[in-house]
């Protein structure tokens, strides 16, 4: 997976934002700039080769509150240009995440 790539393509507009990550940030508190910031300038903390996906974090600020939040992108490598699907992005819970960069294990 080339992330720069990945970069490229939302930085240039060529990405789809699907629904699921849209509800997340009306329920969490988030907007559609706070997903486009991680993904442009957060940190891939997990792939997923099998699905060609990964995760990424970025700390937002959200009524001057510092949040961590996770992005899930999918890219289809077999077709010529890279299509950026953000299919997910959620406020990590302690549930699920020892530590924002950290899952916990079931």
């Amino acid at each position: 997976m080339n992330i720069e790539q990945v970069r490229e393509q939302v930085s240039a507009g060529e990405y789809s934002l699907r629904p699921h990550a849209i509800q997340h940030a009306a329920k969490e508190g988030f907007n559609s700039s706070d997903i486009l910031h991680a993904v442009l300038t957060g940190e891939v903390i997990e792939h997923y080769p099998d699905r060609n996906r990964c995760l990424f974090y970025a700390d937002i600020v959200v009524e001057r509150i510092i949040l961590p939040l996770h992005v899930v992108c999918e890219f289809n490598p077999e077709l010529d240009t890279v299509v950026v699907d953000i299919v997910t992005a959620y406020v990590p819970t302690e549930e699920k995440w020892v530590s924002p960069r950290r899952r916990r294990r079931k």
